[in-house]
């Protein structure tokens, strides 16, 4: 009876180890940390230089306001080389945005809260690239107030208002009653 718990432990354990080696390595996440660069009058840029392959290259970003525009610029650094890129806010798995270059840079414009995550691969091992991520200063709209002072509003103040719309709608309700009457007397002749 020990001899068989013996091997079943050593086969649980042998189990445990392949499926743990047949198992890729998690990609490594690195933090983006844009800063002020020259040449750059408004907000942070930050550049990456790689080479991406198969397994993916992994970014993240945080400590953003949705007031701060963002844009993620993509780029091979040779011609004709093809490098995707995905867009993710909550699971690797779960791109928001996703493109791949074709001979042209892929750019995206967006604005969140929090962080957001860039993935970037290539088919072919070794493609390098180029990715700039540049993250605004935040954008604080001037707000009007919605309540102002009468002797702001441009209009003169008068207790009461004026006099001239209540002598118009009377006249109106008078000359509405005179035809009403005129129509009744007809009918009724």
């Amino acid at each position: 009876m020990a001899l068989a718990l013996r091997l079943s432990f050593l086969l649980l354990l042998a189990a445990c180890f392949a499926a743990s080696a047949a198992d890729p390595p998690e990609p490594k996440v690195f933090r983006l940390e844009p800063k002020k660069m020259a040449g750059i009058d408004h907000g942070k840029a930050v550049v990456v230089k790689g080479e991406a392959g198969q397994q993916p290259h992994r970014f993240l970003i945080d400590n953003l306001t949705s007031l701060m525009p963002v844009t993620v610029l993509l780029r091979p650094v040779r011609d004709g080389d093809q490098v995707g890129i995905k867009l993710t806010k909550y699971g690797w798995n779960q791109p928001l945005r996703s493109g791949e270059t074709r001979n042209e840079p892929v750019s995206f414009k967006i604005r969140t809260e929090g962080e957001f995550q860039i993935s970037v691969d290539a088919q072919q091992d070794r493609t390098p690239y180029r990715l700039l991520v540049w993250v605004g200063d935040e954008v604080k709209p001037e707000l009007v107030p919605v309540v102002v002072k009468a002797s702001e509003y441009g209009g003169t103040k008068k207790e009461g208002g004026s006099l001239l719309p209540w002598f118009i709608v009377g006249a109106l309700v008078v000359v509405i009653g005179v035809l009403a009457a005129v129509v009744l007397r007809r009918k009724s002749s």
